[in-house]
């Protein structure tokens, strides 16, 4: 079994839209910088398997646990997910019982719904939920590959040394408006391990004056690729201090290519 966990608070969870939908595409690697950043980049993607093998993914689905920690470092709340994910084209079905009720949401590559017991919840809120929701975890669980899609900014902004001592290698990502869900809006920094080239956590501004801290963990073979199934989330300051933890999500049943009915990415009619 594959345990991955990664974090992210309430807030974030629901505020990651700059994941870009988009699949990668033959010659995607090409779209990488010729400077210091594409060259860190493209080194965390040979870390992580090779372009060929993400390229290679037609699907995925894994079980997700998101625990969420109260101030004192108790557990709040504790959710259990179903994720399946078709790459290409690009299709996600999330679900989950929570309080005696199901929730699936679901996104055909241009909308998106959430289903609350079979029925379609129509407020902006829970459209929004449904957009956020599939689209981020689809981008968070893909990391680096995800640095290659079109409307990618990166910038190398030099080496820091991390609250483990280790030095890493850190850049800044932004995305053009029209890239994914909210270019323009969000940016984040990745901090790549100097001597493996190993993603090990980012900085990210998810709103005026918010931040949050991930670390990865645990890498595990994923198929023919290499990725974190670990992941801790702390809330952060501007400069990307970390402060108390705050979420925790891990990932197990992984399986690559597994077979899906395109019928369960369809929404309500």
């Amino acid at each position: 079994m594959i345990v991955v966990s990664v974090m992210h608070r309430v807030g974030v969870a629901t505020l990651l839209l700059t994941a870009v939908a988009t699949a990668a595409a033959p010659g995607s690697l090409d779209r990488l910088p010729k400077d210091r950043a594409g060259e860190v980049v493209g080194r965390a993607i040979e870390y992580a398997g090779g372009i060929d093998a993400w390229e290679g993914v037609r699907a995925l689905e894994f079980r997700k646990t998101t625990i969420r920690f109260r101030p004192d470092g108790s557990e709040e709340r504790r959710r259990v997910e179903l994720h399946r994910y078709r790459l290409r084209p690009f299709a996600v079905r999330i679900e989950w019982t929570e309080g005696g009720r199901s929730f699936v949401l679901v996104n055909d590559g241009r909308q998106a719904w959430k289903l609350v017991d079979g029925q379609a919840a129509t407020t902006a809120d829970d459209r929004n939920q449904a957009r956020n929701a599939t689209f981020g975890s689809h981008y968070v669980f893909n990391i680096p590959f995800k640095l290659t899609d079109p409307g990618i900014h990166l910038e190398h902004t030099g080496k820091k040394e991390l609250p483990n001592g280790k030095a890493a290698e850190a850049v800044r990502v932004t995305y053009d408006k029209g890239a994914g869900d909210a270019g323009g809006l969000h940016t984040w920094v990745y901090f790549f391990d100097a001597r493996s080239g190993r993603l090990v956590a980012n900085h990210l501004t998810y709103d005026a004056g918010k931040y949050d801290y991930t670390e990865y963990l645990d890498d595990r073979a994923v198929g023919p690729m290499r990725l974190s199934t670990r992941r801790y989330g702390f809330d952060a300051d501007v400069r990307g201090k970390k402060g108390p933890k705050r979420s925790e999500i891990v990932y197990d049943g992984i399986r690559v290519d597994p077979p899906l009915d395109d019928g369960i990415f369809v929404g309500p009619r």
